[in-house]
């Protein structure tokens, strides 16, 4: 009689063939030969593992350190679903399928690549170009954008002379309707979460539109779909959103050149709090300390905040300070931050730690259409390059 075998490891799934045995060998020669025959397995005829993610052997590059995430298919599998095959995954059986997306189109893979045709080198063209991409399943929630490589023609006027306005844009759009600001300039390295709606039907779309011909343009943007429910969902209305215990937080076309932040931008930047801490601290980037903090300059080298903040850029830290209260009287408050040195003293000339013990931890980023230096009183002169902020969760006492 026969029988099949399943057998399961690594997570894989494999069913033996038929195993027959001879029961009535005797000193036949010819029984002996039929019996090592029939104990011979008739291995694979069916493999099968899921279809997670894996690890490709493509390496990101541009400074970023890792490889480009794929999906684990079978080499045919990847083929069909129109992605690249790098390297093996599932004990070899199969291949770590990386899904890219180049001079636009549109996909419903969990994790795809978008990039400008002709990448690793510049967009070689000038015409707009649009990416869509579908829910890969009905249990999604959000998306997850990060900019592993982006650099487009930023802002006309690098000192806000006239409020500034992006040459080149990206403009975002979901199903949810969420309010997301225009982009340009320099994004390497940031991220984005996307809102998709509930229901199967959820989308998000990217729109580029380039103005004149450049060799500079180059993208490549990662997007990851997230379960809903799931510990990397960020609260509504977080645009951006950390989950570690110490990171970096920059406004957008934040960069090493003379560039200015972004006009008309409203949006939040959250940090989820861990167990045990209740503070967290903000300081000016150290590497970047003389314009590491340029926004909504009233005037050069001072601080300001709340009222003074009310009518220009600002960061918004609800129920902030420069000393860390836990416990006690609380030491005044403030809410808004503009200037040119981060300081909850009006007219400071240093730069100071700031102190947010009041959860929900964010940073609102607020920008309008106005230059700062039509409505300083002594005109700022040096570019108004934003904010780059260190943060540090503090334990609780």
């Amino acid at each position: 009689m026969g029988s099949k075998l399943r057998v399961a490891f690594f997570g894989l799934t494999v069913v033996l063939g038929t195993i027959s045995f001879s029961h009535e060998i005797g000193n036949n020669p010819r029984n002996l030969t039929s019996a090592r025959q029939a104990k011979v397995f008739s291995l694979f005829n069916v493999v099968s593992f899921n279809n997670g993610p894996c690890t490709s052997s493509s390496s990101v590059g541009s400074g970023t350190n890792g490889n480009r995430n794929g999906t684990c298919y079978t080499s045919d599998e990847c083929t069909q679903r129109g992605g690249s095959p790098s390297g093996n995954c599932a004990a070899g059986f199969g291949v770590c399928c990386v899904f890219y997306l180049s001079s636009g189109g549109s996909t419903s893979q969990n994790c795809s690549y978008l990039r400008n045709d002709n990448f690793p080198s510049g967009l070689s063209g000038s015409s707009g170009q649009s990416y869509t991409i579908n829910k890969c399943s009905c249990d999604v929630c959000y998306l997850r954008l990060d900019f592993l490589t982006f650099s487009i023609l930023g802002m006309a006027d690098n000192e806000e002379v006239m409020g500034g306005m992006c040459v080149d844009t990206l403009k975002i759009t979901s199903s949810s309707n969420e309010p997301i600001p225009e982009i340009c300039g320099q994004i390497s390295g940031q991220h984005i979460y996307v809102d998709m709606d509930q229901g199967c039907s959820g989308n998000a779309k990217l729109d580029f539109s380039f103005t004149g011909t450049a060799s500079t343009r180059i993208f490549e943007i990662k997007a990851t779909q997230i379960k809903c429910g799931s510990r990397s969902t960020p609260p509504d209305g977080c645009l951006q959103y950390h989950t570690e215990l110490d990171g970096r937080i920059q406004t957008f076309n934040y960069a090493p050149t003379d560039e200015t932040h972004l006009p008309n931008q409203e949006y939040a930047i959250c940090i989820r709090q861990e167990l045990g801490y209740c503070c967290v601290e903000y300081t000016v980037c150290p590497d970047d300390v003389p314009l590491g903090f340029t926004l909504g300059v009233l005037e050069p080298e001072m601080a300001k905040h709340d009222s003074d903040c009310e009518s220009v850029d600002f960061v918004g830290i609800e129920g902030s300070s420069s000393a860390c209260r836990q416990s006690g009287t609380p030491a005044m408050l403030y809410s808004k931050y503009c200037g040119d040195k981060l300081n909850d003293f009006t007219e400071g000339k240093l730069h100071v730690p700031i102190c947010d013990c009041t959860p929900p931890f964010l940073v609102r980023i607020y920008t309008n259409m106005f230059s700062d230096k039509s409505i300083a009183a002594d005109p700022n002169t040096k570019p108004s390059r934003g904010v780059c902020l260190e943060y540090v969760q503090i334990p609780c006492n």
